[in-house]
């Protein structure tokens, strides 16, 4: 199958306004980020602003707004996204930048009703929060400017839009409002509230303000590349069309170079007058291609490609230039028919993947408040736990360019949904039409990236529009609307744009595809959202019989950790039940529930401090006990995909990381389910199934056991014969002798037994390893806490710090708290053996530095082994 590159509008050089250098040829780009005022259209003197940015950052900036993540803030910024505000700034131009043949004005994004006006003229209307503008200002602007931008209330200019569909109350039941008006708007639908978020109607130039001074001839867009290895001549070069604006005859020379500069390719090819769209059209070979590739199956290696435009055949100066990263391979979604119903699992470059991931939300309500170290440190996070996919979820917003950049240096595939989520949308042509725009808009901004593996259309409406009673709650006429306005956008308007744009590339109509999970029956046929784990309160252990062929969503629940907590609340608000807690907890059942799966396997928590410690061991050891399981069931099943890596906001969540950064338990537990080889025995235990998906040579291994009692105590040794460990995705059973590891009652209660995968004649080298308890945390006799050894040192490298544990016995999920922020352990929430020293590496997250007075009365300890002597 062929694989689609195409590359999206190109910004050449960056420069500041007061030092734009004389013109040289090629496409000079100005970034309008200084000199701006933010005042309510109704009163009020004017306020500095920033831009990129949203009113409410300015607002908190000047003491005008409380920090809405703290304590009861919510109510109280409401009023913000009922007003309209108005940003101005003025820029000024030399006599030689007023004579560039070419001026625009480009807006990469305005949330979300925004009118433009350029020395008194209105240049813009924008109703799309999702939706870049490129106006054309050449006869507009002069030496002086005045540029103005009024943000309108997307309530108030949304309310007609509700009258006119009948004052229909659409079923957006995460809209935090009586009349849901997110449905008419094209704004992140998580901005009007989640049962993981609050609500915060954000307003402003969320994306930067350029100024683009061109010569008469210049690159509009990015030629497209394909990769075919099936072809004789695999790799094409085209242009679409309006990629090169100007007139008269011109050439464009093309460039592959590879990594380390060298020019592996190069073609000229000559362009005629008028039309430019599609005349120039080369196919090519390398010797030697190399591939890109997701992490753990090789590295993602990228090109460059560089175009060279001049505007005479004869000319050596390029009137234009642009470059970008090339990566060179094919993906396929397979959906075939087998034993087990009809597949659904992803190749890239024919070989079949087993997906590894999470999904992903906005990573705070504010948008243009994320540095871009955040943004480094989260792929830091994904590559780090083993990771090959992130799903960027269809209520949110269309990521930044550099999010899919860092996707592609790092090797980890994008699953992008298109932003609808959960509730029926309108079909109106007016409506049609604005999301055509978002459409073409975003598939040619991201459909050069080799990190984009797919197309979503929706989260969740298909399976709603079946099984959510909506059928029951609207009238049959209004349901016949939802179900007519659904087939127009998804399966008609979605696919017609994907196929004229994007065309090689795989479309979702929905997630979940097929399956529900009430309906066990239906797992075989698709990607599956398992909520019986969380809304149904199942068990963790059916996670072993409900097997779908790709998991894209399961999860359930916990609190931040304690030093977290303390960042957006008082002591006094430290209560389950407390008005602050229940604030920052969105789900109207989230509390009861997560008490629910902690009783069953772990001592009921006696404290406030215990509950939050005993959320996160619960849902770490929970939804890794489904990773495990699910990877173990491959290819049956080939896909894991949790819900959440990430948080919008500090609150009660189903995330992974807390909204600071802080590892939860089930980060440190994802990331060891996620290792190249896990090992994962069956429900009585006697069996271990060896799962692997390494890429490397085939080695022999084996099996070998180790039973202890909780004072380190070794009862007993095992091994299985030699296994060959082949490439690629295998699983293996190994029967163990159950029965003399545990032959009493009491010895399931008083001993463990580890586990390791180890190499045949390499005495060190262990591939995998396991813990294995025969009974549920509160079932085992742990010993009383009593000594228990840390020292604390700076590492060689003089940046982190070396974290010694040693105990005489066995302490069950063992958390280690460190009362300073920003500081990350490269373990947690694990069983610390008897007797072994373990040494953990401290270092500083994004932002945040090691300080010098770091010693060992920073750190706690909490495990159940505390817990059941209280």
């Amino acid at each position: 199958m062929r694989y689609y590159f195409s590359i999206l509008v190109g910004l050449m050089a960056m420069c500041c306004l007061n030092d734009a250098p004389a013109y040289a040829g090629g496409t000079d780009t100005i970034t309008l980020n200084r000199g701006w005022t933010l005042t309510e259209t109704s009163e009020g003197l004017p306020l500095t602003a920033t831009v990129p940015g949203v009113v409410q950052m300015d607002l908190i900036r000047h003491g005008k707004l409380p920090d809405p993540y703290y304590r009861l803030a919510e109510d109280s910024i409401q009023w913000v996204g009922e007003r309209d505000w108005v940003y101005r700034t003025s820029f000024v131009l030399t006599e030689a930048q007023l004579l560039r043949p070419n001026i625009h004005l480009l807006f990469e994004g305005l949330d979300t009703y925004a009118t433009v006006k350029l020395n008194g003229k209105v240049i813009l209307q924008s109703k799309n929060m999702f939706v870049g503008h490129e106006v054309d200002v050449k006869g507009i602007v002069r030496g002086e400017n005045e540029l103005e931008i009024t943000f309108a209330s997307p309530l108030r200019s949304a309310l007609p839009l509700y009258e006119a569909s009948g004052r229909i109350n659409y079923p957006a039941d995460n809209d935090h409002a009586e009349t849901r008006l997110s449905v008419f708007t094209r704004k992140a639908p998580y901005h009007y509230g989640w049962d993981w978020g609050e609500r915060m109607l954000t307003l402003g130039p969320w994306r930067p303000v350029r100024l683009l001074l061109r010569g008469e001839t210049y690159l509009k867009d990015y030629p497209v590349i394909n990769f075919n290895p099936k072809a004789k001549q695999p790799i094409e070069v085209w242009l679409p069309e309006g990629t090169v604006v100007g007139r008269g005859e011109g050439a464009l020379r093309y460039r592959l170079k590879d990594v380390t500069g060298k020019t592996v390719y190069e073609y000229t090819g000559n362009l005629p007058r008028g039309t430019r769209g599609n005349s120039l059209y080369v196919c090519h070979a390398l010797p030697d291609p190399q591939l890109w590739w997701p992490n753990g199956m090789g590295k993602p290696y990228l090109y460059t490609a560089e175009f060279l435009l001049y505007d005479s055949k004869r000319a050596k100066t390029p009137c234009d230039s642009l470059s970008f990263r090339v990566g060179l391979r094919t993906i396929e979604l397979v959906r075939e028919a087998d034993a087990w119903g009809r597949s659904f699992y992803f190749k890239v470059n024919g070989q079949p993947l087993y997906a590894k991931g999470a999904n992903y939300i906005p990573p705070t309500l504010m948008l243009p408040a994320r540095a871009q170290a955040e943004l480094s440190q989260l792929f830091d996070d994904v590559v780090g736990s083993n990771f090959n996919m992130l799903r960027v979820w269809g209520g949110g917003v269309y990521e930044d360019d550099r999010f899919y950049d860092l996707a592609d240096e790092r090797g980890i595939l994008v699953w992008q949904d298109f932003m609808f989520a959960c509730t029926a949308y309108p079909g109106d042509e007016a409506f049609l039409a604005d999301v055509r725009g978002e459409l073409d808009y975003n598939i040619r901004r991201l459909r050069r990236h080799a990190s984009l593996a797919t197309w979503c259309g929706n989260n969740e409406i298909r399976e709603a529009m079946k099984y959510w009673g909506w059928q029951k709650k609207y009238s049959k006429e209004t349901y016949q609307l939802f179900a007519q306005s659904y087939t127009k956008l998804f399966r008609q308007l979605i696919p017609s744009r994907l196929k004229v744009l994007d065309p090689l590339r795989p479309y979702i109509e929905s997630s979940p595809d097929t399956a529900n999970w009430g309906r066990p029956a239906s797992l075989g046929l698709g990607e599956s959202h398992y909520w019986g784990v969380w809304y149904g309160r199942e068990p963790f252990e059916i996670l072993r019989e409900r097997i779908p062929r790709f998991m894209s969503e399961f999860g359930v629940q916990s609190f931040p950790t304690m030093p977290s907590v303390q960042r957006f609340s008082r002591p006094e608000d430290w209560a389950i039940e407390s008005e602050v807690m229940k604030a920052h907890q969105k789900s109207s059942i989230g509390n009861d529930v997560i008490l629910h799966y902690i009783k069953a396997e772990y001592p009921e928590p006696k404290t406030f401090r215990d509950f939050t410690y005993l959320s996160q061991v619960m849902q770490g050891r929970g939804i890794a006990l489904g990773l495990r399981l699910q990877r173990a069931a491959a290819p049956q099943c080939m896909g894991s995909l949790y819900w959440q890596i990430n948080d919008a906001w500090p609150a009660v969540s189903w995330s992974s990381i807390d909204y600071y950064g802080t590892w939860k338990g089930l980060q440190y537990q994802a990331k060891k389910a996620f290792q190249p080889v896990v090992l994962v025995p069956n429900k009585g235990g006697d069996t271990i199934r060896i799962t692997s998906d390494r890429m490397e040579r085939e080695e022999l291994v084996r099996l070998e056991a180790e039973v202890l009692d909780f004072y380190g105590n070794k009862l007993r040794e095992w091994h299985s014969g030699a296994v060959c460990l082949s490439r690629g995705i295998m699983q293996e059973d190994i029967a163990v002798p159950y029965g003399t590891f545990f032959p009493d009652e009491e010895a399931k209660t008083t001993r463990l037994v580890r586990y390791r995968l180890t190499v045949l004649g390499e005495q060190h080298t262990v591939l995998s390893e396991e813990l294995y308890f025969a009974m549920s945390p509160k079932e085992l006799r742990l010993p009383v806490p009593n000594s228990f050894f840390y020292s604390l040192e700076p590492s060689e490298d003089g940046r982190s710090h070396d974290l010694r544990l040693r105990s005489p016995i066995l302490r069950k999920d063992l958390y280690i708290e460190c009362s300073i922020p920003g500081v990350h352990l490269s373990d947690n929430f694990f069983d610390l053996l008897p007797g072994e020293e373990v040494c953990l590496r401290l270092t500083p997250r994004a932002g945040y530095t090691l300080p010098k007075g770091l010693r060992p009365e920073s750190f706690s300890f909490l495990s159940i082994n505390d817990l059941q002597t209280r």
